[in-house]
C-alpha cells in the first residue's frame, strides 16, 4: 500500500479550507466578508411649494472658486427636472426664482497621523496610519415667486465631509457627514463609504450633498440608499428582507430571543434599526414614517451602545437625523382651512401629503379598534371620546424611550418633540426616577419636557373624570 506524504501545496488546501470554515456567515454574527448589501428608496414630499412650473437657477458667490457657482447651478437644474418632469428651465420668465449664495467653501488638504491601536488577537498596541479628509460647503438658499417677489422658502444648507481612513478604509464610517446620501448612489453597486476620496470626488460629493438638500425642499425625491444587514445567525430572518417583507422581518427580529453575548446581540439590534428604516421610507402616513425614523434611531443607537467598535452602526445616524428633520418640517406645516383657502403659503403636495396622512391614520385607528372589538366609527361618523380612547391604548412613551433616545443621539428638539405628541406617557418623575434620567444623560430642556407633559396628563385625566 502507497505512503501518503504531506506536501506543502496539501498544507495550504487544508489551511485554506480551515479558513473558509471560519469564515462562513452562520459562525458569528457580523457583517461578514461578502457584505450583504440592500438599497431602500427614501421617498419624501416637499416641504416647500414652487410657483408654476417654470424656473431660473441664480448662483453668486464671493471669495470661492467660480466653477463651483457654475456646477452648483448646472447640478441643482438638472435634479429638480430629473425629480418632476413637469418642471422646465426658463431664464427670462420662470415663475419660481431660485437663489444660491456660495458663503463658503473649504477642503483643506488631507493631513495624516499615526496612532497606536489594538488589533485583533494582539496584546500589545500596534502602530496605525490614519489620514482625515475634510470639506465644508455652505449656501444661503430661498426659493421665491417672481411676480410678487414673496418668500416660498429659505434656508442655510451646509454639506460637510470628515472622515479618517486606514489601510482597511474608513476607521468610522463617514459619521460626520450631513449627507444625505446622494452623494453616495449607488454606482457600479459599489459604496465609496469605505474608500478615501480624490480631491474631485470630495468637491462632488458636497455639491451632491448640498442638491439634495435643496431639492427636498422643493419637489418629491426618490434617493437610492445603500444599507448592509448584519449576517450569521441573522440570515434566515435576512431572506424575509431581502423579499421586501419588512413588517415580518421586524417580527422575526424582535420576538427572537437575544443573544447571550451583548456583542453579538448588537448586530440584531441593528438589523431591527434597519427593517424599521424601510417600512418608514414606505409609509404613506407622514406621522407613521417618523415614528418608524425614531424607532429606528433608537435600536441603532442600542446597537452602538453594546458594540461601540463596529464602525458600519454610525452610518445610519446621518441619514437618520437627515429624515426625521424632514418630517418634522412637514408636521409643522399649517393645514389648509375649511373653506378651501389656505391658511399659508403651503405646497398642494404637502397637503396632499398632510390629507393622506390623517386618512391613513383614521384608517388605522378604526382597523385596531374593530381587531380589539372596538365598535368605533369610521372618520364619517359622529365624533367621541372612542379615538381618544385608542390612542391611549398605543404603548406609553416611558423613561426607558426617552433614555434610549439619549443614547440614540438624537438632537435634543426632536426628542422634545416626541414627549410633547406622544400619544399617551407613562413617566417615573419620583425622586429615584429622576436621579437615574439623570445618570443616564436626561436633564435640562428635555427632562424639563417630560414634566410638563406629565402634568398635562394628569391634568386631562382630572378633567375627564
Amino acid at each position: 500500500m502507497p505512503s501518503f506524504a504531506p506536501t506543502f501545496r496539501h498544507w495550504l488546501i487544508c489551511l485554506g479550507c480551515l479558513l473558509l470554515l471560519f469564515a462562513l456567515p452562520g459562525q458569528a454574527q457580523g457583517f461578514g466578508s461578502s457584505k450583504k448589501k440592500l438599497i431602500l428608496h427614501r421617498k419624501l414630499p416637499p416641504t416647500a411649494h414652487m410657483s408654476g412650473n417654470t424656473f431660473a437657477v441664480q448662483v453668486t458667490s464671493h471669495d470661492v472658486q467660480q466653477d463651483i457657482s457654475n456646477d452648483l447651478r448646472s447640478s441643482l437644474e438638472t435634479e429638480l427636472l430629473r425629480d418632476d418632469a413637469r418642471l422646465r428651465v426658463a431664464e427670462k420668465d420662470a415663475e419660481t426664482l431660485i437663489l444660491c449664495n456660495v458663503t463658503q467653501y473649504a477642503q483643506p488638504p488631507p493631513t495624516t497621523s499615526t496612532r497606536s491601536n489594538y488589533e485583533l488577537g494582539s496584546k500589545k498596541p500596534v502602530s496605525e496610519t490614519v489620514t482625515r479628509y475634510t470639506g465644508l460647503l455652505t449656501i444661503a438658499y430661498q426659493a421665491k415667486d417672481r411676480k410678487s417677489g414673496r418668500t416660498l422658502d429659505s434656508q442655510n444648507i451646509t454639506a460637510k465631509f470628515d472622515d479618517e481612513f486606514n489601510q482597511n478604509g474608513s476607521t468610522k464610517g463617514s459619521v460626520t457627514t450631513t449627507l444625505s446620501n446622494t452623494f453616495n448612489r449607488i454606482r457600479h453597486g459599489k459604496s465609496e463609504a469605505d474608500t478615501p476620496p480624490t480631491s474631485a470626488e470630495l468637491r462632488n460629493r458636497l455639491l451632491s450633498d448640498a442638491v439634495s438638500q435643496i431639492a427636498a425642499r422643493l419637489v418629491n425625491t426618490d434617493e437610492p440608499v445603500e444599507v448592509l444587514l448584519a449576517r450569521g445567525k441573522l440570515d434566515e430572518a435576512n431572506k424575509q428582507a431581502e423579499a421586501g417583507l419588512w413588517s415580518r422581518n421586524l417580527e422575526t427580529l424582535e420576538t427572537m430571543t437575544a443573544f447571550p453575548n451583548k456583542a453579538d446581540d448588537a448586530y440584531r439590534l441593528y438589523n431591527i434599526g434597519v427593517a424599521y428604516e424601510a417600512l418608514a421610507y414606505a409609509s404613506e402616513d407622514q406621522k407613521a414614517a417618523k415614528k418608524n425614523l425614531e424607532d429606528a434611531a433608537i435600536n441603532y443607537g442600542k446597537a452602538i451602545n453594546d458594540k461601540p467598535d463596529e464602525k458600519y452602526f454610525l452610518t445610519p445616524q446621518a441619514r437618520i437625523e437627515t429624515a426625521i428633520a424632514h418630517y418634522k418640517v412637514l408636521s409643522e406645516q399649517p393645514t389648509v382651512a375649511a373653506g378651501g383657502g389656505s391658511t399659508s403659503t403651503a405646497s398642494t403636495s404637502t397637503t396632499a401629503a398632510s390629507k393622506s396622512s390623517k386618512s391613513a391614520s383614521s384608517h388605522t385607528t378604526h382597523t385596531a379598534s374593530a381587531g380589539s372589538g372596538g365598535t368605533t366609527k369610521g372618520a364619517s361618523g359622529t365624533a367621541s371620546s372612542k379615538p381618544s380612547s385608542t390612542a391611549a391604548k398605543a404603548p406609553a412613551l416611558t423613561n426607558d424611550k426617552v433614555i434610549a433616545m439619549v443614547k440614540a443621539n438624537l438632537d435634543e428638539e426632536n426628542i422634545i418633540d416626541t414627549i410633547r405628541t406622544a400619544p399617551s406617557v407613562s413617566f417615573d418623575l419620583s425622586v429615584d426616577g429622576e436621579i437615574n434620567l439623570a445618570k443616564n444623560g436626561v436633564k435640562g430642556k428635555i427632562l424639563t419636557a417630560m414634566k410638563q407633559r406629565a402634568r398635562q396628563s394628569s391634568a386631562h385625566r382630572a378633567a375627564s373624570e
